[in-house]
């Protein structure tokens, strides 16, 4: 399952897509394209059904590593971007 709309992103954090969770199983893996923040409400209900989670913070360094080799034809390190981010966003590894 992916959720790649808004809903949840801040400052709007309490806000939920309109679907049973119950019906989100453990053999499902549930993606969320919101960074901010990391543990949605999708995600953190994904956890606690006992689903592989991808929350969207992966995502957002992805494609902000792309964009920068795109634009300066600089290939930039993925952990350092990744952890500038979590510093930013104030998000323990």
């Amino acid at each position: 399952m992916i959720n790649a709309t808004s809903i949840g992103l801040y400052p709007d954090v309490d806000a939920t897509l309109d679907i049973d969770t119950t019906s989100i199983t453990s053999n499902m893996v549930v993606a969320d394209g919101i960074f901010n923040p990391p543990q949605t409400q999708l995600i953190q209900s994904a956890n606690a059904n006992g689903c592989k989670t991808v929350p969207g913070i992966g995502m957002l360094v992805q494609q902000g590593a792309i964009a920068f080799e795109y634009w300066t034809g600089i290939k930039p390190n993925i952990e350092v971007m990744e952890k500038a981010l979590r510093e930013a966003l104030e998000i323990a590894e």
